[in-house]
């Protein structure tokens, strides 16, 4: 016997920095979402899983248009055409969703209580599949405690959407421990709502199959659905599956000891053609990160536009599929065997007072803090997360403001004290 475990489907999700991709991409890239679910659908009915579960967020918003709502009925009818079961528990994202409620869903597709939790036996597989629906508003309680034990003698599954007690990557909903998990002799767990996939336990199986297209540079590599197959109260095997259309990756570039631009455009080919490879034929969306003490530091600061440049002539070069530049991001540092050159006093000035602005004196965060709120404010939410890393909700200054502006001196160096243009 066989089925399908996905979530955080998000359906018509907005893939961030859109502008990024060729005119003509951008109405597949617009279906990126879609698509993705499509290809769960197909391999439901390609690999004649008994079953399909989605564990939360099939919409990204409270209130999706009605196209939506009716391309998820269309899909979940191919499945029911094919006598494949679909068990759904809403997420945080589905919980406020109006249209969805009132949607007539096909006669294969059960949407768990929100009330309770709820057992459906499934005796022609001798399954029993147990979950909870979130209702609107937020979700604090540990729904665990009110799951049954296990069903004797048979196959048993619970569902959830949950953040797990310990995760800071999403906010907070139905937390609870591995422990309230597998104390219920459950033998899989189907989980949602980490948008990164992990197998937190074999014995019971313990899974977040993570969401099934990645939306941004923050939910990298393979994104898809896991398939199970099991025999008796035993899971013989869970294999993840990929099925995202287009895929972000953060490419590290290691230039130390690399002191010349033919040696620093090899290195680039290197690894965009490294990421082209691991993305199986997809489109990908790759964010750069240049490290390593290099004398090339005041070239990759003087000249971000010419390094940008050089780099989308590299992605025009080596794929044929779509290879978009998200971000290059200059972490690489001087040679620390290298010697300076004469430096203007009013520069080494400068150096002093950025020195002093690094080490945080109270006299000058709670300005600080105060500007990057302003800025935080007015900034569109797909880059808000830049300056929210530095300052806290509260704009308070966050742990990282400090080693921020440690890391923005080496930076200030190279501009003043580089080989000039």
């Amino acid at each position: 016997m066989k089925f399908l475990h996905a979530a955080d489907i998000h359906l018509d999700s907005p893939l961030l920095n859109l502008s990024l991709w060729e005119k003509e991409q951008v109405d597949r890239i617009r279906r990126a979402t879609r698509d993705a679910f499509e290809g769960l659908i197909d391999l439901a009915i390609e690999q004649r899983v008994s079953f399909l579960i989605l564990a939360g967020d099939l919409y990204d918003q409270d209130n999706p248009n009605m196209q939506i709502a009716l391309f998820l009925r269309n899909q979940l009818k191919r499945l029911d055409k094919e006598g494949i079961r679909v068990v759904i528990a809403r997420g945080n994202h589905d919980a406020a969703n109006k249209i969805t409620s009132a949607l007539d869903l096909p006669e294969n597709t059960t949407v768990l209580d929100s009330k309770k939790p709820q057992t459906l036996v499934f005796s022609e597989w001798d399954v029993a599949i147990t979950g909870q629906s979130f209702r609107e508003g937020p979700i604090t309680e540990n729904l665990v405690l009110s799951y049954p034990n296990a069903t004797s003698g048979l196959f048993n599954i619970g569902v959830l959407h949950t953040s797990l007690s310990g995760s800071s990557e999403h906010d907070v909903y139905a937390p609870c421990s591995l422990n309230d998990l597998t104390s219920r002799h459950y033998q899989y767990w189907a989980l949602g709502h980490i948008h990164k996939g992990a197998i937190l336990s074999k014995d019971p199986w313990v899974v977040y199959p993570g969401n099934l297209q990645g939306r941004h540079a923050k939910e990298t590599g393979p994104k898809g659905a896991v398939l199970v197959e099991f025999e008796g109260l035993s899971v013989l095997s869970a294999d993840f599956v990929a099925l995202d259309v287009v895929r972000w990756q953060q490419v590290p570039v290691d230039l130390s000891g690399i002191d010349s631009e033919s040696e620093m455009v090899d290195s680039l080919r290197a690894a965009l053609s490294g990421a082209v490879r691991e993305s199986e034929g997809r489109p990908i969306a790759v964010r750069l990160l240049l490290t390593g003490e290099t004398p090339l530091l005041p070239l990759l600061e003087r000249k971000p536009d010419y390094i940008r440049q050089t780099v989308l002539e590299l992605a025009d070069e080596i794929s044929e599929n779509g290879l978009w530049i998200e971000k290059i991001k200059n972490e690489t540092t001087f040679p620390s065997e290298k010697k300076k050159g004469t430096r203007p006093e009013q520069n080494d000035d400068l150096l002093t007072i950025m020195q002093e602005v690094a080490n945080a004196p109270t006299s000058f965060l709670p300005f600080l803090v105060e500007e990057l709120g302003v800025l935080r404010s007015k900034l569109p939410e797909d880059l808000k997360d830049q300056v929210g890393t530095l300052i806290s909700e509260r704009n308070e200054p966050s742990p990282d403001l400090s080693s921020y502006l440690e890391s923005l001196l080496p930076r200030l160096e190279a501009r003043l004290y580089g080989p000039e243009d």
